[in-house]
């Protein structure tokens, strides 16, 4: 009994032990330490932060969905971790109403990229993303594949706090992001294989900066955007390996004209998971989200069965031979990623301010495994 009792007592401080080294997770506070508020982007936030790290990427990236069965969504990149020091690319996708794929990878030279100082525009080549009184104008063009679209804010930019999730003690890695479109009407066209298709529908837009390798400090991403006729939630939150303290979340409620509550507590709960046989990942074929606020509360429980995507992120790198060999070291040494969408109809139930209301509307949602 005694030599028993002494291995709990053991196990019980070297499990204290290991929670007492978690590495702090902050998301989102003021530069004061005090919780994150809600701010109105300024011309800074919109506008690249160059770094000199190796792990340096910044990313605007937008979506579109339309009423006509199509989406797309398109990433303009500048990383260092490319064949030289602020590399910037794009990369587009436009999905058909039966589902087809058709993608687009374009890398640039450095001096390839223009930016203006007094406005917020990104050019490369005769593609561009760039603001304007209403919203932000995209133009983006490929072989036989092309977007020319208009966001129209109807809901303001913001950033949360700092705008920063920091991971571990010292301060050094750090996920920023803000969000320049939580709610705009889109409107436009795609091109297809040469021939247009008109678009309007509704869209996302964020601006994001990692500054360290991500598969140091993410596991799972979860991703769930939301609209209605009159609300809107985003959700975005990924889990953690077991040395820090917490996951990370951040999600908003708005209505068609501001955000009503901004949460970092995002509860994630995954439901009927099987191991999905290509990708080797287990799946949940039902996510249930909870987000907790001081006046507010979101509750959703998301059909992830209906995948409209699946692929393997770095399949691209099978085209070429060294591709290959590089992904075989990625897969070795780092992280074996996987991309999962689905999209489905959604009853959102909310409380903000002591009233409770239920609100239906589609929902389009991210799985990403990173390792």
């Amino acid at each position: 009994m005694k030599k028993t009792t002494m291995m709990m007592a053991v196990l019980a401080v070297a499990v204290m032990a290991g929670a007492a080294a978690q590495k702090p997770v902050k998301l989102f506070l003021e530069n004061d330490g005090s919780p994150g508020k809600v701010h109105p982007l300024t011309l800074r936030d919109h506008q690249l932060h160059p770094m000199r790290g190796f792990f340096y990427n910044e990313s605007y990236f937008l979506i579109a969905i339309t009423e006509q069965g199509y989406y797309g969504y398109v990433t303009f990149l500048v990383s260092n971790t490319g064949i030289e020091s602020n590399q910037p690319g794009f990369s587009f996708t436009i999905v058909t109403p039966d589902r087809v794929r058709h993608v687009k990878d374009i890398d640039f030279r450095a001096a390839d990229l223009k930016t203006e100082r007094d406005r917020f525009e990104f050019r490369l080549a005769g593609n561009y993303l760039r603001q304007t009184a209403e919203g932000f104008e995209l133009k983006i063009a490929a072989g036989d594949m092309g977007m020319e679209l208009e966001f129209k804010n109807t809901v303001p930019g913001f950033v949360l706090g700092n705008g920063r999730a920091v991971f571990g003690a010292e301060g050094d890695h750090f996920f920023y992001i803000n969000y320049p479109c939580p709610r705009p009407v889109v409107s436009g066209s795609f091109t297809l294989k040469g021939e247009t298709v008109p678009v309007s529908g509704w869209g996302y837009m964020d601006h994001s900066i990692f500054n360290s390798n991500p598969a140091e400090f993410q596991e799972v991403w979860y991703n769930f955007k939301f609209h209605s006729p009159t609300h809107t939630v985003l959700i975005s939150s990924f889990t953690t390996p077991p040395v820090y303290e917490k996951n990370f979340g951040h999600a908003v409620l708005t209505d068609e004209k501001e955000v009503l509550c901004a949460f970092t507590d995002v509860r994630v709960t995954e439901e009927e998971v099987e191991t999905d046989a290509e990708s080797g990942k287990p799946y949940p074929a039902r996510v249930r989200y909870e987000l907790v606020g001081e006046d507010c509360s979101v509750r959703a429980v998301m059909d992830s069965s209906q995948i409209t995507e699946k692929f393997d992120v770095l399949a691209k790198l099978d085209q070429r031979w060294y591709g290959r060999t590089v992904k075989k070291a990625i897969h070795a040494f780092i992280a074996k990623p996987w991309y999962f969408r689905s999209v489905a109809e959604v009853e959102v139930e909310f409380t903000v301010k002591g009233e409770t209301r239920k609100v239906t509307g589609t929902a389009f949602n991210e799985i990403i495994f990173t390792n």
